[in-house]
């Protein structure tokens, strides 16, 4: 049975405090990481290290103690952790062990985070399951017997299973929000270009992005602020919406968005659109920008084009393995290889098409950015996904477009975009909804959010 971790502040406070060890903490978290081993998050759990840098940080003195002094985060296993193998979920990175951390982890371990371990995912980032032939499927630690989602489907599966309160995963097209969605977890693409890139495997340059899955959301507040480089305070952007006068939320619904759900995501997401109707909110239903065949075509196009190059990139620097060729073709999981192995005979997508989808995906960021002006809008409100998690053994490719149908938007415009928790059906499997901003507005995006959030957690509080 999971329960929820605790808040990165709760499980920091005392630790920083010294009125708990460090390493007794850890014990306990690799105890209920043993509970949970058939949930199959981690790739690599390196116990000794763990309790090594937990000794370590007992013996720092509490006044240099930094905010998340020996606070065990997981880390989806395409961002390099110095000395731990960075495989990506695919077989012939299994024996790779960068010399040198991601960025991204570098100001997490400089603010006091100890990496508990690297999590599992679907393969090379490219799928929505967390199915994987080389390392084993990851489940659903809140809905056993059902996918986790992915691609970051490890850090969500030991965040559900509340072995660490926070982790790092990537967002492509929708690889952080929609497992955070499937395990009932927030989670957060940030603007693209927001957080460091460097030492992270990517399969797109200009979709990629490291994001943060937690329950809490003001944990993924806190951690944006550090991945940022952003202590300060909000984000600095020209564009950011001005608060309404009235202080009401506005919220537009783009029609295909709503269209299609599944019975029971719908009836979630209509009960949250209820509390927030009630709670005087507006909400506007829009026609979207333009047609989904465009954003499909920008969606898939781009990432296709510069897979090759970016995995060229990456293993530029690999001792294990330098060739993209080799890579490819000892790829494990049928579903992956299927998209992936035409590369190795050219490029699957012409450097005209690739120029039209890039022209296609700032012609819809600015035609949703015009409507958001139009109407006066905060953000676009949408199902994270039209499915709740699927059985296990689904086959991961006819439901991939399913899955990131809602979530493709902001990766194709480089938005930030999060998933919120809004319920669970009444098999227990648990929904989400979407938040969309425009570009450099992830501090108001994330203030949003938790007014949305206090709404839907006050009207399920029981009145008296």
């Amino acid at each position: 049975m999971s329960r929820p971790a605790r808040s990165l502040a709760a499980t920091a406070r005392p630790l920083r405090e010294g009125r708990l060890s460090c390493e007794e903490h850890a014990r306990d978290v690799l105890d209920r990481c043993a509970e949970h081993a058939s949930s199959n998050a981690f790739v690599t759990l390196d116990a000794d290290r763990l309790l090594t840098e937990a000794r370590a940080a007992d013996r720092e003195g509490t006044a240099a103690r930094r905010p998340l002094h020996g606070v065990p985060l997981v880390v989806k296993d395409n961002i390099d952790v110095a000395l731990l193998p960075t495989t990506a979920g695919t077989p012939a990175l299994r024996h790779h062990r960068p010399g040198r951390s991601a960025e991204v982890w570098r100001r997490l371990a400089g603010a006091g985070a100890l990496v508990l371990g690297k999590t599992g995912m679907h393969e090379l980032a490219y799928g929505v399951t967390g199915q994987n032939a080389a390392f084993g499927t990851v489940g659903n630690p809140v809905a056993p017997g059902f996918v986790c989602g992915g691609s970051s489907s490890g850090t969500a599966a030991a965040v559900a299973a509340g072995l660490a309160p926070a982790g790092l995963g990537t967002d492509t097209g929708g690889s952080v929000r929609i497992p955070a969605a499937l395990c009932g977890l927030v989670g957060m693409r940030p603007t693209t270009g927001r957080y460091p890139a460097a030492g992270v495997l990517r399969v797109s340059r200009t979709r990629d992005t490291v994001g943060v899955i937690a329950t809490h959301l003001a944990d993924v507040a806190f951690l944006d602020a550090l991945l940022a480089a952003d202590p300060a305070g909000p984000y600095p952007c020209p564009r950011e919406p001005a608060p309404r006068p009235d202080g009401r939320i506005r919220l537009l619904l783009p029609r295909s968005a709503w269209a299609g759900l599944d019975p029971r995501v719908a009836t979630v997401a209509a009960a949250r659109l209820r509390d927030l109707r009630r709670a005087g909110a507006d909400l506007v239903e829009v026609d979207p920008p333009e047609p989904a065949s465009l954003l499909e075509e920008a969606a898939m196009a781009v990432p296709l084009h510069e897979t090759w190059h970016e995995l060229a990139f990456y293993l530029a620097r690999c001792e294990t393995c330098r060739d993209p060729g080799e890579l490819v073709r000892r790829i494990a999981s049928p579903d992956v290889a299927d998209v992936l192995t035409p590369l190795l005979y050219g490029p699957a997508v012409s450097d005209e098409r690739y120029r039209h989808a890039l022209r296609v995906q700032d012609d819809l960021a600015d035609a949703a950015f015009g409507l958001l002006r139009g109407h006066r809008a905060d953000a676009f409100l949408s199902p994270t996904t039209i499915l709740p998690a699927a059985p296990a053994d689904v086959d991961a490719g006819p439901v991939f477009p399913s899955y990131i149908r809602n979530t493709a938007f902001a990766a194709v415009a480089g938005w930030p975009s999060i998933s919120l928790p809004a319920g669970t059906t009444p098999e227990g499997l648990p929904v989400g909804l979407l938040l969309d901003t425009p570009p450099r507005t992830d501090r108001f995006l994330l203030d949003l959010a938790a007014r949305c959030a206090h709404i839907w957690s006050s009207a399920a509080e029981p009145t008296t």
